[in-house]
């Protein structure tokens, strides 16, 4: 086993490496377990790294020192996307994990309106226990949902950014391939407002299904962008002025 927490970080780019997410099931002290449903869950700790787990599969990862940094190399990817524009007003993240994503934006656009919904009421109380920054900004505080994603779309509108992160495992729920589902964040968004995805997949059929409900939803193609080594995809598309 590896001895310290250097020896998981690069220091070069600043990502854990393939050992801990491999082994991230196994390594360190476990903090918290809980069985939801057919779930369980994990947050798990080595030195300063913590870490939150479903079913082994590693969720989001941060160090206590520095909550808001991202080391997942699916998230740096999202945040050089997200450098290349301006900054938002109003972003919307579907899916929390263990905040990583929520605790960066926080950091980097203070001045936003950030709303971040999870329908595990158990992935709330842990991202609230173990992951949270003590820099939150108090307006932003109470703008954590525990409500189903579809049912936050269907009253949300003039979002600038939505992230969706919801492919926490291979099969994804059926409704994050259905036309309806993309049809309601199309409407929530504004224009030129832009819908980020991370989507995990191991067949190219999957990756296929969603570029065409994209299409069809927002009217022209997409080339999402693989992860170097991992089964991540990052999407990026755009609501076009009409």
């Amino acid at each position: 086993m590896l001895s310290n927490m250097s020896e998981y970080i690069n220091p070069v780019n600043g990502l854990i490496n393939s050992y801990f997410i491999e082994n991230s099931h196994s390594i360190g002290q476990l903090l918290y377990w809980h069985k939801y449903g057919g779930d369980h869950i994990q947050v798990r700790q080595h030195q300063q790294l913590r870490w939150l787990l479903i079913n082994d599969t590693l969720q989001s990862v941060v160090t206590q020192q520095q909550p808001s940094n991202l080391l997942l190399p699916h998230l740096q990817c999202l945040a050089q996307h997200w450098h290349t524009l301006s900054a938002p007003k109003k972003v919307l993240e579907l899916g929390l994990g263990g905040g990583a994503i929520r605790n960066y934006l926080l950091h980097q656009y203070p001045h936003a309106k950030i709303t971040s919904a999870e329908i595990n009421a158990d992935i709330i109380s842990c991202y609230k226990k173990f992951f949270t920054t003590q820099q939150v900004p108090s307006n932003n505080t109470q703008r954590l949902l525990c409500e189903d994603a579809q049912q936050v779309l269907g009253r949300a509108r003039n979002i600038d950014w939505i992230i969706l992160d919801l492919f926490s495992q291979i099969d994804a729920p059926r409704f994050l391939f259905a036309p309806a589902f993309y049809q309601k964040i199309h409407a929530a968004l504004n224009n030129n407002g832009t819908l980020f995805i991370n989507f995990l997949s191991q067949h190219e059929s999957q990756l296929k299904q969603l570029q065409q409900v994209l299409l069809n939803v927002f009217g022209y193609k997409v080339s999402p962008q693989k992860v170097a080594g991992y089964i991540n995809h990052i999407v990026v598309i755009t609501k076009q002025l009409n």
